[in-house]
């Protein structure tokens, strides 16, 4: 299934499985933007449904070059679909590759057609039909059609990256895949021995021989890839696999497991289509690897490309002179770039960022969690006249404490009790995020709204010290309290380290927080500021080892917008433990049973009801503090319209953005917050 849990965050990189890392990369440029530009396009209006905003009008005047000047801090990992992981990957994404069916504006559950105009399902929710739009292209005017889409996921799957993680025990076996370290999309292998007279290893006798053979021979055909050959046209063709070629502009997913979300699979960037043309020309394909070239370089279909990448500095995407859908677009989020040049420079500090913004040098602050600078900021950014924020973005993420449930003392019930009492959540909603945090009982957050979030209705987790202190002395364990008194004073001392990203302000100040509740009740905390990558080395170690964070502070996005497998699946169920998804390493049967279940349950009845008793073990169990759902907000001058902010693109949306000039409306999608007066 989706990621094994993977978060897309920028900071919380601890949660992907694999981590591609870019190095020596030079600076590539695809064509320089052009040194004039012509006027906006007139947005095109949404449909009935949406939401907007409409700001006041204002004589502050936008950039004369047509060009929007975004400020961020953390440049993207790879620009490849496949491979791509993180939040500030998606908006670049987005812009410029497309899937089959996209997200309806700002909502992350409802969809709306793309490059496929129609699709069907059938009444197991196993065989999904997507019928592809006939006239779609890419910007070098390559054709999409079906066999298009069986490339790109296939590609996806067996280069066994992030992408493929995402189709886990949906167009692939997750476990024979864990067992042999080999992708490969269900019943292909049977259709390469048949169509082509292959004779892959007994899979019986010599199962990682067959996968790892079977992954070598698809990559070749995709490596060279010519829907032209008789015996590749049979492949795709084949009925009995993961995905089919029905037709020229028609596709079939068959599923291994009947899923009621599939469509959010398919809108994710995972699924997003590339040329194969272009792939083959620049590395092709091979299993278990990543394409260096499409890390750094695109081929789009979308209305932005890219003209310029250097790496660690800026991205320029430049409106699509060639975007299929720019006369005539199906729909609002079709719409052809209204802004000719989108320039994302890369500050190395939040203080650059809003300097760059408060002299005009950029006229947005991205609004992707980790990019945005944190709340204590709020006041210099809101000082700046003539600006809007915007926000909350309920992130339908989840901020929480882990424990390493194999390990003393973390092991131990009444330590997470205990700790969980202690913890004034509140107060750090309402210290640190200056309110853009929900408290929320997980491990499904209550934004957007959905039927799974504590179906049973338990109650929140109150604060009370008293209590804490009361149960750890229960348990035999010496507290020293703040005013001298010790409790237990032949027991043993409680001493925890608290590990976080130091270099996250947010959890910085959170982590101090909670240093000092647990002070309160006579626990010792030591803090363990780490960079990421000593963190990700870290939870790459056995739960049992003492190289393993015992207790530490951690972020989770979804990759689409299924609570049950985003976060109830992968955060409790120990097929996922470690860095996959259950940092906690929680072992309960019944709760992997129920998760197991519910996942592959199409009834939203049965699925509420497995969700209410999985709820009410794990608040028994403890492995984790919930401590809230973070919002997104991000901030434009007033000039900028069609701000768009879904939580699933985690950034920007570019497309639909525009330069108010004086006349007509200026029309935002996402709410917003405040506004700043003219200076």
């Amino acid at each position: 299934m989706p990621g094994k849990g993977v978060s897309k965050s920028a900071v919380i990189a601890i949660v992907v499985v694999v981590i591609v890392i870019i190095v020596g990369v030079a600076a590539y440029m695809l064509y320089k933007p052009p040194a004039k530009v012509s006027k906006p396009v007139t947005p095109t209006p949404p449909p009935s449904n949406v939401t907007t905003v409409t700001t006041k009008t204002t004589t502050v005047t936008p950039p004369s070059n047509n060009t929007l000047v975004v400020a961020e801090t953390t440049p993207p990992d790879s620009l490849d679909p496949a491979i791509a992981a993180y939040t500030q990957d998606m908006e670049i994404l987005y812009s410029c590759y497309q899937t089959l069916v996209i997200f309806n504006g700002t909502d992350p559950s409802s969809f709306l057609p793309a490059l496929a105009y129609n699709w069907t399902v059938s009444n197991n929710y196993l065989n999904w039909t997507f019928y592809i739009r006939q006239g779609a292209y890419f910007q070098n005017g390559d054709q999409i059609n079906a066999t298009t889409v069986w490339f790109s996921i296939y590609r996806s799957i067996v280069m066994n990256q992030f992408g493929a993680f995402n189709f886990l025990d949906l167009l692939y076996n997750g476990t024979i895949a864990s067992m042999t370290g080999y992708a490969t999309p269900w019943g292909v292998c049977r259709a390469m021995e048949k169509i082509f007279g292959l004779q892959f290893p007994n899979p019986q006798t010599n199962l990682t021989g067959y996968e790892e053979e079977c992954a070598y021979a698809l990559a070749n055909v995709l490596s060279n890839f010519n829907v032209h050959n008789q015996s590749i046209v049979e492949l795709m063709e084949y009925p009995d696999q993961a995905v089919v070629v029905k037709g020229p502009y028609e596709i079939q997913f068959n599923l291994l497991a009947p899923y009621y979300d599939y469509l959010g699979v398919m809108a994710g960037s995972w699924a997003m289509i590339v040329d194969p043309t272009f792939v083959d020309q620049n590395g092709g394909v091979q299993p278990d690897q990543t394409t260096s070239y499409l890390s750094t370089h695109m081929l789009c279909s979308g209305p932005y490309t890219l003209a310029q990448y250097i790496p660690g500095e800026e991205i320029v995407l430049t409106a699509n002179p060639n975007y299929w859908a720019a006369k005539n677009p199906p729909n609002f989020m079709l719409t052809p770039a209204h802004i000719q040049n989108i320039v994302i420079k890369y500050y190395t500090s939040f203080d650059e960022e809003i300097l760059a913004f408060k002299t005009g040098a950029a006229q947005a602050i991205d609004s992707s969690p980790h990019e945005s600078p944190p709340p204590i900021y709020f006041s210099a950014i809101l000082s700046i006249p003539n600006i809007v924020m915007y926000g909350p973005v309920w992130s339908g993420g989840d901020v929480f404490l882990v424990f390493d449930t194999q390990r003393y003392p973390y092991n131990l019930t009444v330590v997470r009790e205990a700790f969980a009492y202690a913890i004034n959540t509140t107060e750090i909603i309402d210290t640190v995020l200056k309110g853009f945090g929900a408290p929320y009982l997980g491990p499904i957050p209550p934004y957007p709204p959905n039927p799974y979030y504590n179906p049973g209705n338990l109650p929140l987790y109150p604060y009370d010290p008293n209590k804490a202190i009361e149960l750890l002395a229960s348990a035999g364990f010496q507290l020293t309290l703040p005013n001298g008194t010790v409790i237990n004073p032949n027991g043993k001392p409680l001493t925890v380290h608290l590990w976080y990203i130091s270099t996250d302000l947010t959890f910085t100040q959170e982590a101090q927080m909670i240093q000092q509740m647990l002070s309160n009740i006579g626990v010792n905390v030591i803090l363990e500021g780490v960079p990421v990558s000593y963190l990700v080395s870290a939870m790459e170690n056995p739960p049992t080892s003492p190289q393993y964070p015992g207790f530490f502070l951690l972020d989770w996005y979804p990759d689409w917008w299924d609570p049950v497998a985003q976060e109830a699946w992968f955060i409790l169920n120990v097929d996922f433990g470690g860095i996959a998804g259950n940092e906690a390493w929680y072992n309960n049967s019944l709760v992997n049973t129920l998760t197991t279940e519910a996942v592959f349950t199409t009834n939203i009845t049965q699925r509420v009801e497995l969700m209410k008793q999985v709820y009410a073990q794990v608040y028994k169990d403890v492995p984790y503090i919930w401590l809230y759902e973070p919002a997104f907000y991000g901030f434009t001058y007033k000039y900028v319209c069609g701000v768009l902010i879904n939580p699933l693109i985690t950034g920007f949306y570019y497309p639909t953005m525009y330069f108010y000039n004086g006349t007509g409306t200026c029309i935002n999608y996402s709410p917003i917050y405040t506004t700043t007066g003219s200076s």
